[in-house]
């Protein structure tokens, strides 16, 4: 099955103190995006996109950077634009800043994909890692278009079908500068 990759990278890192997480280096001495990209495309994504809403800070790690046709729609927007792009793909969209995310979760999901919306499920879910239908973009803009902005009861309203994970950790987000130092 071919797929392509979103990750959805447009926050603007307020609570990480800093303009965009794409500055951020791991010990391995990668960003979070790039990790993810190396990710995404392990398992057989093709092509990865990153989704912001600037393309500078992404400009290191050679992929092509798509914004949002919605700025200040939050996620939801990142998707929308990630599915207009890629369609007819299915796309695994991932959250930019969850660099724990590993081969084995992707391949769970992609395994658990009924053809048209899969989401992980950790103690809850984990919305912005979900492999989704290209086919549910106007199910996406309808939802952009009457401002519910929540991905999580998007995913839930269309039916996702739940990838249980036990372990958390490869969900984690780095959201904060303690999220960043408990990774190291």
């Amino acid at each position: 099955m071919q797929l392509a990759g979103a990750i959805i990278a447009g926050g603007q890192g307020r609570r990480m103190g800093v303009s965009h997480k794409s500055a951020l280096l791991l010990p391995d001495g990668n960003t979070p995006a790039q990790r993810l990209a190396t990710t995404l495309a392990a398992v057989g994504c093709e092509p990865v996109v990153i989704v912001a809403n600037q393309s500078a800070p992404y400009a290191s790690t050679g992929l092509r950077v798509i914004a949002d046709r919605r700025t200040g729609f939050g996620p939801l927007a990142g998707i929308e634009a990630a599915l207009l792009t890629l369609a007819p793909l299915p796309v695994c969209i991932v959250a930019g800043d969850m660099p724990n995310l590993g081969t084995q979760q992707v391949q769970r999901l992609i395994a658990g994909w009924d053809g048209r919306l899969a989401v992980a499920w950790t103690e809850c879910m984990q919305p912005l890692c979900a492999l989704v239908a290209s086919t549910l973009v106007g199910e996406v803009s309808l939802a952009l278009d009457r401002a519910e902005l929540g991905v999580y009861r998007l995913w839930e309203r269309l039916g996702a079908v739940p990838v249980r994970f036990a372990d958390a950790a490869a969900f984690a987000d780095l959201d904060t500068p303690e999220d960043l130092a408990r990774f190291h």
